[in-house]
């Protein structure tokens, strides 16, 4: 093998000397930087990659090189040495950085720069674009960011690493704590992280053409957009007969393979056809924009190079084709070596990195581009320093980011922000991170309580409601307080571009806590393409609860009933004594923690009922503690709410799971509140009349009259504490069949 040794030492110069910061001062102060340490110290970590996540999140693909190593694997090759380590790094929406380090225990080929260039090289990394001075080098792995909180990671395996040909391309799927979570079929497995009733299976696919994309689409599928070549296929005698072009695979989100059995439960249609010999695709970029899927192909042909835009919908129907005339004009740039970019407001960001051998920099171009496919002017026109990879990404917010060579140490590394201009002048942000999404009610920062009823949600365009879910949860612990399906019409109401949604009252029911709404994509859809609208993200539509003074903190205490469904109450019945105690105490601890309220307020008898073969479990509230919990009779009606509503709330999960919502949460009569006031006036009563007759009148017949007055108050009083202890007792044990514990 064979590999370009004046390269060879030039991008290993690069790679095993700290970065040169070279930049102008007008740069510097123009735009600003995003600056990371790393935890650990070693050699200068590299920017290799960077993509997006659907809500803006950033995933980053660090490299270190690692000169003092002798890997055979990578000497065997000609390929240049770095670090075993996969460094990911998770850049969230408010600036914190999560570092992933997953142990994979991939091959140690895996952290080798390999030149593509060597003809025995055949692995067909997804979209090389080539569009980096170092195009004819591969990194072995590349990074692809699915679903929150999952990453799939495409890697090298081979039996012999001196043998190229023999060099095969797999995936595994990592999630942001670095733990594997795909299984050796490919199969992605993963419990809701919002511990809510639901157990969710994606599946990966591979593919051996070249060059793909994936696309993660609005309705949490997939899109996979790959070239495909039928010169083989093709009679040559028939000019019309497609020779290739663009097919787009869309895989649904519930795809699966039921046990053994493979079922590929997709569909695919051709996006762009070519009917002409010679002439190829070598690069496609694509992505989503406010409502349709853009792709962005350069068309090869032996005489020169094409750039052509294609806008399709989730159905692989194309609304617009259209051919690239206005291409960058740069002196002594080749036009084939173009990187494209999406705009999230409306059209695309045409790129190139450069290396000047006058001032021996690394440069980035980029030209931004409007929905008509003509150029549209930067701000600040011109070149931007980046390192040697160009690696690049657009935010959700317009923002243009660039690896850069500055470092304000040998173990940090940054990205330049450069603002580029919208391509749709009628998009307009209003501050959701959606252009879709006009207004929403209650405002962002607004005050809710219990008595918030209703949520609305304005759209520019005319919509339908979908599948997606509309979610509350606490901000402090991120615990869910209610999820609406677009599915529950007794919940969604559609007027036009409006969407309300009916909001239980315990759901913003603690003083002084923080709320986040989110929105899914493909809640709602529009009505005139039919296409799923994009959602509101975490963080975005924020609600702060009042901090209102309890003015019941002392009523009384409520004694109550709950019943488990029939299936329930079966099981339950099988358990033993300790078995059943252990249950209800369980049950009061989910209670406590999901209305929620201060487990000590809690309490039962443990003296159950069983009626027409259901379990019916006393459940006693105790009056607040102090001012800043809610009564009893409000926690009262959480309870009842969340028993009835379960399937909105977290009660459709655990054991509160077992409770009949048909039943509510019966209070039990209290009747010494009913009678304590009668019983009061009694005692009273008895006690001046007791006083008054015990007097020594000197008559002996006054004497005998008070004495027979104070037996019959005797004999009333004691039949009333009778009659009193009887009904408490009654109240106490139930009726029907009851345990005793």
């Amino acid at each position: 093998m064979k590999i370009f040794s004046q390269l060879y030492r030039f991008i290993a110069q690069y790679l095993f000397i700290c970065l040169v910061i070279t930049s102008t001062k007008s740069q510097q102060s123009q735009y600003k930087y995003f600056n990371y340490t790393e935890s650990t110290s070693g050699a200068p970590p590299l920017v290799a990659d960077i993509k997006t996540y659907d809500d803006g999140t950033l995933l980053v693909h660090i490299i270190r090189n690692d000169s003092t190593q002798s890997a055979i694997d990578c000497l065997n090759i000609q390929g240049m040495s770095l670090e075993q380590q996969l460094y990911m790094r998770i850049i969230h929406l408010n600036g914190s950085v999560k570092e992933i380090n997953p142990d994979l225990n991939l091959h140690p080929v895996n952290y080798c720069l390999l030149n593509s260039n060597n003809t025995e090289y055949k692995i067909n990394k997804r979209n090389n674009h080539n569009t980096n001075i170092l195009h004819n080098i591969i990194n072995p792995i590349s990074i692809y960011p699915l679903q929150q909180p999952f990453i799939l990671v495409t890697y090298v395996n081979t039996t012999n690493s001196s043998n190229i040909t023999a060099y095969e391309e797999w995936a595994v799927v990592v999630d942001w704590n670095g733990n594997i979570r795909s299984d050796d079929s490919g199969n992605l497995v993963s419990g809701d992280k919002t511990q809510m009733n639901t157990t969710d299976r994606m599946s990966l696919y591979r593919y051996s053409n070249s060059p793909i994309t994936i696309i993660s689409a609005v309705d949490n599928g997939y899109i996979i957009v790959t070239v495909f070549d039928r010169t083989l296929e093709s009679d040559d005698s028939d000019s019309l007969f497609p020779r290739g072009g663009l097919y787009a695979f869309f895989i649904p989100y519930d795809n699966n393979y039921p046990g053994t059995s493979y079922n590929y439960n997709y569909t695919g249609t051709d996006i762009y056809q070519i009917s002409q010999p010679n002439i190829t695709i070598s690069s496609v970029y694509c992505d989503k924009t406010d409502i349709l899927i853009m792709c962005i192909a350069s068309v090869n042909s032996n005489i020169t190079m094409h750039y052509v835009s294609i806008r399709f919908d989730s159905t692989g129907v194309v609304r617009s084709r259209k051919v690239i005339s206005d291409l960058p004009n740069v002196t002594g740039l080749s036009q084939q070596s173009w990187s494209a970019k999406i705009l999230p407001f409306g059209g695309f960001i045409l790129g190139l990195t450069v290396y000047s051998n006058i001032d021996n920099n690394t440069y980035h171009y980029i030209y931004a581009y409007n929905v008509s496919n003509s150029q549209i002017p930067l701000k600040s026109p011109g070149t931007f320093l980046t390192n040697y990879f160009g690696a690049n990404a657009i935010t959700n917010n317009n923002t243009f980011l660039l690896a850069s060579p500055y470092a304000i140490d040998n173990i940090s590394w940054s990205l330049l922000t450069i603002p580029v201009p919208t391509g749709n002048i009628y998009n307009k942000d209003y501050g959701y991170d959606n252009t879709l999404v006009k207004q929403i009610i209650p405002s962002i920062n607004s005050i809710v309580n219990s008595s918030t009823t209703t949520l609305n949600i304005t759209f520019v365009y005319k919509i339908a409601l979908s599948t997606g879910n509309i979610t509350i949860y606490k901000a402090s612990d991120h615990s869910i307080r209610q999820r609406i399906s677009a599915t529950m019409q007794e919940f969604c109401k559609i007027d036009g571009n409006i969407v309300s949604i009916k909001i239980i009252n315990n759901t913003f029911n603690e003083h002084g806590e923080q709320y986040f709404v989110t929105m899914d994509s493909n809640f709602v859809r529009q009505v005139q393409i039919n296409e799923p609208l994009k959602g509101i993200h975490d963080g975005i539509w924020i609600l702060k609860s009042d901090n209102f003074d309890n003015q019941n903190i002392y009523s009384d205490a409520i004694m109550g009933s709950v019943r488990l469904t029939t299936a329930a109450s079966k099981s339950f019945l099988k358990r033993n004594q300790s078995a059943y105690i252990e249950y209800i105490d369980i049950l009061l601890d989910e209670f406590a923690d999901k209305v929620p309220i201060h487990r000590s307020r809690l309490s039962t008898n443990y003296r159950i009922e069983v009626l027409n073969g259901q379990i019916a479990i006393p459940i006693r509230i105790d009056m607040a503690r102090n001012k800043t919990e809610r009564s009893s009779s409000k926690v009262f009606s959480d309870l009842n709410n969340m028993i009835i509503y379960k399937k909105i709330t977290t009660f459709s999960s655990d054991m509160t799971n077992d409770l009949d919502q048909d039943y509510d949460f019966k209070e039990i009569e209290n009747y010494w509140n009913e009678y304590k006031v009668h019983m009061i006036t009694g005692f009273m009563i008895f006690i001046i009349f007791y006083l008054i007759l015990n007097y020594k009148f000197k008559s002996k017949i006054f004497e005998a009259i008070s004495s027979a007055i104070l037996g019959l108050l005797y004999l009333i009083l004691f039949f009333q504490f009778s009659l009193l202890l009887t009904i408490l007792v009654t109240c106490r044990n139930f009726i029907g069949q009851v345990y005793f514990v």
